[in-house]
C-alpha cells in the first residue's frame, strides 16, 4: 500500500454539518437528524490494488451525551460523501451539537460545534414533517432554496397559514415570506412549499425555520433546518472585471478579450456560456462537469491560498491550482535549516513538480519554477486545448 498524498501535517477544511428537527409534542420529546458532508480535501487517499480508498469515523453528541459513532470505507470515492446521524429524545429548546470527523489512514481529526434548535408545538395535537431543503446540502448563494413541509391538523382545527424566516450565523432574519400550501392535498395533512432566493447572500451557515398558524394566529407547529451557503463566483460576466479575474489562469488570450469587448451583460453571458461550453466533457449530461470542478478549486483557493490584501486566486498557488487541480503530492517543509519555507506539489498527469517559496516568512508563497512550464502542462492536460 503506498500513499497518493503523503503529508507532513494535513488539517481537515472541508467538512460541513447541517440539521433538520422534528418539534417536540406534548407526548413526546422532539429529535435531530444531523448531515455530516465530507469534501475530497478531508481525507488521505491511498492506493489499494489500483483503487484509491478512504476511510474515516464519525462522532457526534449533543450536549455532551447520546455518542453515536459512525464509520465508512469507499473504493474510487466521488466527492462529496454525505453520513446522516439520527438523535431522538431531545427536549425543545436550544442544543450544542459537536461532530469529529477522523481520517483513518493519518489520524487527523477535526471537530466542528454547532447550536440548533427542537421546536416546541403549542397545540397539544398538532405535528408536523422534517423541513425538506433542495438542495439539501451545500449550496450556491445564488437561485433559490426549495422548501417542502408537512403539517398534520388535528381534528376540530383550522390551519390558516405558514411562512419561514432565513437566520444567519447572527440570528438576524435575511429572508422571509409565506408558504403555498397544495390545494390539490385534502383531509388533515397540509403540503406547503416555497423557495428563498439566495442572490445577494454571503457564504455561511443559516437556518431556515418554518411556522404554521391557527385559526387564532397562533403558531400550532413549526421546524428547523439549517444548510451553509457557498461563494457565488461570478463566472457569467455579470462583473466582467470580476469574472476575468477568476477564469484568466484558464482562458486563452482571446476569450479574455472577448469578454473585454462584449457590450452588455446579455453578450458577456453568451460569451460565457461559449467559454464554459467548450470545456464540458460531457455535453450530454445536463451539469458541466468541469464548472463545477472549478468552483470547487475557487472554494478551495479563497479557502487556503488567500494572503493579507491578496485573493487567493491572484496568488502563485492559487493560479496553478486554478488550472491544474488538487496535485497528487503535496511536500511541505516550513523548517528547513539554512533554506526558504517550501511547498512542493508534484501531479502524475500531466508528469509536473513544481515548488513554492516563502521568501519573506508570512506565507506567501512564490512559484520557483518558470510559468511557461506550468502553462505547458495545462496546455497538455486539457482536451479542449490541444
Amino acid at each position: 500500500m503506498s500513499l497518493i498524498v503523503p503529508l507532513a501535517s494535513m488539517i481537515l477544511t472541508g467538512f460541513s454539518v447541517s440539521w433538520s428537527s422534528l418539534p417536540a409534542q406534548s407526548d413526546c420529546l422532539g429529535s435531530a437528524e444531523i448531515t455530516v458532508t465530507i469534501e475530497g480535501d478531508d481525507l488521505l487517499e491511498v492506493a489499494v490494488d489500483d483503487c484509491r480508498k478512504v476511510s474515516w469515523e464519525i462522532t457526534a453528541t449533543v450536549d455532551g451525551e447520546g455518542f453515536i459513532r459512525q464509520s465508512g470505507t469507499m473504493m474510487d470515492s466521488s466527492f462529496p460523501v454525505s453520513e446522516v446521524i439520527e438523535f431522538s429524545s431531545l427536549e425543545p429548546g436550544g442544543h450544542t451539537l459537536s461532530v469529529t470527523l477522523a481520517d483513518l489512514e493519518t489520524g487527523t481529526v477535526r471537530q466542528k460545534e454547532m447550536q440548533f434548535t427542537v421546536d416546541q408545538c403549542s397545540g397539544d395535537l398538532w405535528s408536523s414533517s422534517a423541513l425538506l431543503l433542495d438542495p439539501s446540502g451545500p449550496v450556491r448563494a445564488s437561485g433559490y432554496l426549495g422548501l417542502s413541509w408537512s403539517v398534520y391538523i388535528p381534528e376540530d382545527e383550522e390551519l390558516t397559514e405558514a411562512a419561514y424566516a432565513f437566520f444567519n450565523d447572527d440570528t438576524s432574519p435575511v429572508r422571509e415570506g409565506w408558504l403555498q400550501r397544495d390545494e390539490s392535498v385534502e383531509g388533515s395533512t397540509a403540503l406547503f412549499a416555497g423557495s428563498i432566493p439566495l442572490n445577494g447572500l454571503n457564504k455561511g451557515v443559516y437556518r431556515v425555520s418554518v411556522a404554521a398558524l391557527d385559526s387564532n394566529g397562533m403558531v400550532a407547529s413549526s421546524s428547523s433546518s439549517s444548510i451553509r451557503l457557498l461563494e457565488a463566483w461570478d463566472l457569467w460576466g455579470v462583473d466582467p472585471d470580476v469574472t476575468e479575474t477568476l477564469i484568466r489562469p484558464i482562458a486563452t488570450v482571446h476569450e479574455l478579450r472577448e469578454l473585454e469587448q462584449a457590450g452588455g451583460l446579455g453578450d458577456r453571458n453568451s460569451v460565457m456560456a461559449d467559454f464554459w461550453g467548450l470545456r464540458d466533457p460531457i455535453p450530454a449530461t445536463r451539469e458541466n462537469e468541469y464548472l463545477q470542478e472549478y468552483l470547487l478549486r475557487l472554494d478551495k483557493i479563497s479557502r487556503e491560498f488567500a494572503t493579507t490584501g491578496i485573493s487567493g486566486i491572484n496568488t502563485d498557488r492559487g493560479i496553478v491550482y486554478a488550472k491544474l487541480g488538487e496535485p497528487d503530492i503535496v511536500e511541505e517543509y516550513p523548517f528547513e535549516i539554512g533554506a526558504y519555507p517550501y511547498i512542493r506539489w508534484e501531479y502524475f498527469t500531466p508528469a509536473l513538480t513544481v515548488s513554492f517559496v516563502d521568501y519573506s516568512g508570512y506565507g506567501f508563497y512564490e512559484l520557483a519554477e518558470n510559468w511557461e512550464t506550468v502553462d505547458r502542462a495545462f496546455n497538455a492536460g486539457e482536451e479542449w486545448a490541444r
